[in-house]
């Protein structure tokens, strides 16, 4: 399953914040460990500012693509993993406007 996050961050923000928060989403693919074997889950993650030169960002400007096995394990990231609930809650703040889609290959 591919988890696609796009935020539009509030101007306001400090860079020094936006730089910390950056961070911190990067740790969670490392962070965030699986209930039943206490290993990480997510397999990979990508992360970056929107290069776009097409009219159509809607004004997001950073996107982020994380890969998990299954449905179940996202299931678990967005709804029960303290890691990432607790990230979610600190990044609240930040964010002006977000955008998620899902989706399975084939």
């Amino acid at each position: 399953i591919t988890h696609i996050v796009l935020f539009k961050y509030r101007s306001s923000i400090p860079w020094s914040d936006l730089e910390s928060h950056f961070s911190a989403f990067q740790t969670l693919q490392k962070k965030c460990l699986h209930p039943s074997t206490g290993k990480p889950y997510m397999l990979s993650m990508r992360m970056g500012k929107n290069r776009s030169w097409e009219p159509y960002s809607k004004g997001m400007t950073h996107g982020f693509v994380l890969e998990f096995a299954n449905q179940e394990d996202l299931d678990y990231y967005l709804t029960r993993d303290l890691v990432h609930l607790d990230f979610s809650k600190n990044a609240g703040p930040l964010i002006e406007d977000s955008l998620v889609v899902d989706i399975a290959s084939g």
